[in-house]
């Protein structure tokens, strides 16, 4: 659970597959927020989290993970990815605080169903939120 909550990207605010440059831009919009004091959130501080407090330290170590290919791989597996409309929709929904229609619409490319290249980020996606809800059996 400590892999997710405190995942440098959800401390970043971005998803896990943003581009170099949004990952820069977003990196030098909290870096100015924090310093002055200004309160930090993103559209992925899903309403089913606890608050984050992001100081300066954080952040700057959160995108010293990020930047690190070793690290941005393995921060990844624990947080989501948007790589099409299907995890577009389902994303949307948990940034509206609907969990259980992000698990419906991931479920229907996951359940009793093969990882493949269409589905991966399905699976990576539900699995991050399987993994918040301490589900062995899911």
């Amino acid at each position: 659970m400590k892999s997710i909550l405190n995942n440098p990207y959800r401390i970043a605010g971005i998803i896990s597959n943003a581009s170099a440059r949004e990952i820069q831009s977003r990196k030098g919009k909290i870096t100015a927020y924090a310093k002055v004091g200004k309160e930090i959130t993103s559209e992925y501080d899903f309403p089913f989290f606890d608050s984050l407090q992001r100081s300066s330290a954080i952040i700057d170590k959160s995108f010293s993970d990020i930047e690190q290919n070793q690290n941005k791989v393995t921060h990844s597996l624990f947080w989501f990815i948007n790589l099409n409309p299907i995890d577009n929709t389902a994303i949307q929904h948990l940034i509206n605080g609907n969990k259980e229609k992000a698990i419906e619409i991931w479920e229907k490319l996951t359940d009793e169903k093969e990882v493949n290249p269409k589905n991966f980020s399905a699976f990576n996606n539900i699995g991050t939120l399987y993994l918040l809800e301490n589900s062995k059996k899911k």
